[in-house]
């Protein structure tokens, strides 16, 4: 029977079913969408619309796959009512510029948005909890305490928005979603900031018109309604309204039409919740709290979002009890939907699928005794987890060291992200290195730019045993010219012009080094390097290692694969990691590393989870009088020490695994599953990168902007660069050791890096797109506002993250001319594509006065970088895209026709190579480009004398 994967616990279920057995979300609703035309479209930036999961009156939300990640995110497609004309659309795209700014653990911030064909969209992170309208209606009463900690968590939320201009304007249950703790409590998050403005906008400006103008009537402050200016009072209005209903179960004002409920709150004093609702003892200070936070004079009311939450927590002294009036202690429940008797324990009900009400343990106050605190450390499990079950991966790469005979030999190890490639060449080259062979490490920049020759740097001045600037021809002994002149260029010390051809059909200018030229002396200054290594280490073996092979830049690995096609007379192993899909362009042995077997990996849960309830055990008071001394379960994240028991979430073995349906799990799964276990976290999600978004989105803030700081400037950072972007950070010796003890980041001798690729890809792609923007913005100035000695490539990548359009062009084609100089036709392919993208992005945005030439000028050069690659059809493709850009005449559409005729010629269509010539020579003369004009004319020269 065919099968759909539940959208929010991603257990697969059968078609038939109305509600999932795991979750109880409803299914059903599912199939109802096949005939969305969206589903299954990408959006800009790799998003792939997955299912609708929901209608409301913003927009259509749809479960969306980061394809680059695995990462599931929201997309909002936005109502195309809403938007009305091309001014509203800009409107729309300026609220959610703001709404990006957003970067707190309680608010959903804006992590990319757009417009695509015609249709505006926000991704936002994807939320698997129940909002607060939700919970109520199917928990029933909440007790007072975690009335509090809701509220406290929204009001945090709201006080970073005020504290950057950004007024919520639509606060109610519905935009309020709670994911449930391990230790009983609510992470909150709130949704759809800023975004009732715009809908207010294009709504008729009357409360009686249909529809809701700028906010819900129900929750709509005085002000609001009169339609008087609003400022951060008016949202904490609203919040005291949701204080109201979760206190008492009603609403403060309920009529018949959205009007008279608003002449309610412009003229009708709050009624007392204690008389509203006296069986639940409201206490006197919580009574106190919601009047005033209802106050109609905004003057009078509560002035910022923490002196709400200040008086809420001190209200929590004045009451001993979260209302033992409603105990869920029965045998038996009431299913909310459709009265059903249920047996207690049941969570969903078997006659309609609604979720059954449970009880809750107080919401955990926000800080651990101070003996919790000192245990923390003790009473966790080991981490990282042992490195196990690795015996025949080990003994594979003994085997080719082994071969290591008078020759090069060379094998790869292949596997997904966390997969644990690091890890075992790690443990394996650390045994070479004890045996006395020599072990020379290398990989890609600590940017993440892929900066030219940085990968190929490295390995040839660890095997040479050279500075790092590669020294001088001092240093070179026994190089051949051909390897000095290679040596040069690697390390920067030549001529750093690109030398490249204006056009694809052009020949290099005489006496200057071709791309091809410049591929063969790198190959020969490695070939140099590998040899000399090799002399000084014997009679030991030499080993070059490249981990993460598939990020080295392009020129590293065509030196890499050239060595290994024409090796040099040596006896060393090089060995690479990848992941699936790449093609290094070299052979040599390989090896598919898989994940770790199912019952192997629940037997290291077992473990960590016995550790921890052994030395929990051992610390708990015990005799006389302990029971008086032992506290309720509180979040391990605050530093709790209680008994926990670690499993797999259903289908994370399949939903990780390599191969078709390996019931296999990856080993950075299993540590990230129990370091989100001990904070406090549940129902982990099944898939890897949704983890470790899981885990970063719920750091507290100061944190969070540390590991988004970091992330953003690479594995090369220190405190002085952490200063520079978060100035208003003090405290960061105190950040960083919290986040060393999540297992988030490490400090080494050149600096601070996160501990694994995936978890810097991960928060790279968590942060909302406004903070994104304005970190990469500052990360190449120094202190005093002077430009950083960065590499081109990772000044181009900060430029367009920052979304600095001319810049970004600008650096973007050096950078892909760079790249074709070296022989690196992925990395100029790569570099125009990212200008193309963020061309076109901008004839929406508006930030450059001729957009549409600068998206004409980049695909003409990616169809030239493709043809130059040998990639014709996608050539063909993308040139003809440029040409319906390019006017009738002119001299952009004579280059694009003098392209579309090299590429035709390669094909060997030589009708049509020849009419794309014939007219844009033709057009070359009418503009009077003389320089175009004879490059065409010598290319017609050389076709005719073939």
């Amino acid at each position: 029977m065919s099968t759909v994967v539940c959208p929010q616990c991603a257990n697969p279920c059968e078609q038939a079913h109305k509600f999932c057995p795991v979750c109880g979300f409803p299914i059903s609703e599912l199939s109802r969408t096949s005939d969305d035309p969206l589903i299954g479209t990408t959006l800009p930036g790799n998003y792939v619309i997955l299912e609708l999961v929901g209608v409301g009156g913003m927009g259509r939300v749809y479960r969306a796959e980061q394809k680059a990640l695995g990462r599931t995110v929201a997309v909002k497609i936005i109502h195309p009512h809403l938007l009305g004309d091309e001014s509203a659309s800009v409107r729309f795209i300026t609220e959610a510029r703001a709404a990006s700014r957003l970067n707190h653990p309680n608010s959903v911030g804006v992590i990319d948005f757009g417009k695509n064909g015609g249709q505006l969209y926000l991704v936002m992170e994807f939320l698997r909890g129940r909002d607060l309208a939700r919970v109520v209606y199917e928990d029933g009463p909440l007790p007072f305490r975690r009335i509090v900690d809701i509220l406290c968590q929204v009001l945090a939320a709201l006080a970073e928005a005020h504290h950057l201009g950004i007024i919520h304007r639509d606060l109610k249950p519905e935009n309020v979603v709670l994911e449930p703790m391990r230790s009983g409590g609510d992470f909150v998050k709130v949704v759809d900031f800023g975004l009732a403005k715009m809908k207010a906008e294009v709504a008729t400006p009357s409360i009686t018109s249909p529809g809701i103008v700028c906010g819900t009537p129900d929750y709509m402050a005085p002000e609001q309604g009169r339609g008087d200016p609003i400022d951060a009072r008016s949202d904490l209005y609203a919040c005291g309204v949701i204080l109201f209903q979760l206190l008492t179960g009603r609403l403060p004002f309920e009529a018949e039409s959205p009007t008279q409920v608003v002449l309610m709150h412009l003229s009708l004093p709050p009624p007392d919740p204690a008389m509203i609702a006296p069986e639940r003892e409201i206490p006197d200070a919580l009574v106190e709290v919601t009047l005033r936070a209802l106050e109609k004079d905004a003057a009078r009311r509560y002035q910022s979002a923490d002196e709400f939450a200040s008086a809420l927590r001190a209200s929590i002294g004045t009451f001993d009890t979260p209302s033992g009036r409603f105990s869920f202690a029965d045998a038996t429940v009431i299913c909310g939907a459709c009265r059903a008797i249920v047996p207690r324990g049941q969570k969903f009900c078997g006659e309609c699928g609604a979720r059954i009400a449970q009880a809750h343990s107080p919401a955990p106050t926000r800080a651990a005794p101070a003996a919790a605190r000192r245990d923390r450390a003790s009473s966790s499990p080991p981490l990282p987890l042992p490195f196990a079950a690795r015996e025949e991966d080990l003994a594979w790469l003994d085997a080719c060291l082994a071969d290591v005979q008078g020759s090069v030999v060379a094998a790869r190890v292949v596997g997904e992200h966390g997969v644990g490639k690091t890890r075992l060449l790690r443990e394996f080259l650390d045994a070479a290195a004890r045996r006395g062979d020599v072990v020379i490490q290398t990989g890609p920049d600590p940017w993440g730019a892929e900066v030219g020759y940085y990968a190929l740097r490295w390995a040839i001045a660890g095997l040479a045993e050279l500075p790092s600037d590669g020294g001088n021809a001092s240093h070179w002994s026994g190089a051949t010219p051909e390897a000095r002149r290679g040596l040069l260029e690697i390390f920067g010390k030549g001529d750093r012009g690109s030398d490249m051809r204006r056009h694809v059909w052009s020949k290099p200018a005489a006496g200057s080094l071709s791309p091809d030229d410049r591929r063969f002396i790198a190959a020969e200054a490695l070939r140099w390097a590998l040899s000399r290594a090799h002399q000084a280490a014997y009679p030991h073996r030499v080993l070059l290692a490249i981990d993460d092979l598939h990020a080295v830049d392009g020129a590293s690995r065509n030196a890499f694969a050239d060595v290994i096609a024409e090796p040099p007379l040596a006896a060393l192993l090089i060995l690479a990691s990848h992941t699936p899909g790449f093609e290094p362009e070299w052979g040599g042995v390989a090896r598919t590393l898989l994940g770790l077997p199912k019952d192997i990996a629940l037997s290291l849960l077992r473990s960590s989870s016995a550790s921890l309830d052994h030395r929990a055990a051992r610390k708990s008071p015990s005799g006389p009088g302990a029971g008086a001394r032992t506290s309720p379960r509180r979040d391990l994240a605050e530093g709790g020490a209680e008994p926990v028991v670690l499993g797999l979430p259903p289908d994370a073995a399949i939903a990780n695994g390599v191969g078709d349906g390996a019931a296999v799990v990856p080993p950075l799964y299993l540590d990230q599953l129990v370091r989100y276990t001990l904070e406090g976290g549940s129902d982990p999600p099944a898939r890897m990168a949704d983890l470790v978004a899981a885990r970063i989105e719920r750091l507290p803030q100061d944190a969070r902007r540390t590991l988004q700081a970091l992330a953003v400037i690479g594995d090369a950072a220190d405190r002085s660069t952490l200063q520079r972007l978060l100035p208003d950070i003090r405290a960061f010796d105190e950040l960083l050791g919290k986040l060393v003890v999540a297992g988030m980041i490490e400090e080494h001798a050149s600096g601070i890096r996160t501990t694994h690729p995936l978890l810097r890809d991960v928060t790279l792609a968590t942060i909302p797109a406004g903070v994104r923007r304005d970190l990469h913005a500052k990360a190449t100035f120094d202190s005093a506002g002077d430009p950083l000695a960065l590499p081109i490539e990772v000044q181009a990548i900060h430029a367009y993250h920052a979304q600095n359009a001319f810049v970004a062009l600008m650096l973007l084609e050096q950078a892909a001319d760079r790249s074709a100089a070296r022989g690196d036709g992925a990395g100029s392919v790569l570099a125009l594509r990212r200008g193309l993208d963020l061309a076109r992005r901008e004839i929406f945005r508006g930030e450059l006065d001729d957009p549409v030439r600068a998206v004409l000028i980049f695909s003409r050069k990616l169809g030239e970088a493709l043809a130059r690659a040998g990639d014709l059809t996608d050539a063909d493709g993308v040139l003809r895209e440029a040409l319906d850009l390019a006017g009738p005449g002119g001299p952009d559409r004579a280059l694009v026709l003098g392209a579309l005729a090299y590429v035709a010629h390669q094909r060997e269509r030589t009708g049509e190579a020849s009419m794309y010539l014939r007219e844009a020579l033709d057009l070359a003369r009418q503009s009077a480009d003389n320089d175009v004009v004879q490059s065409l004319d010598k290319m017609r020269r050389e076709w005719m004398s073939r």
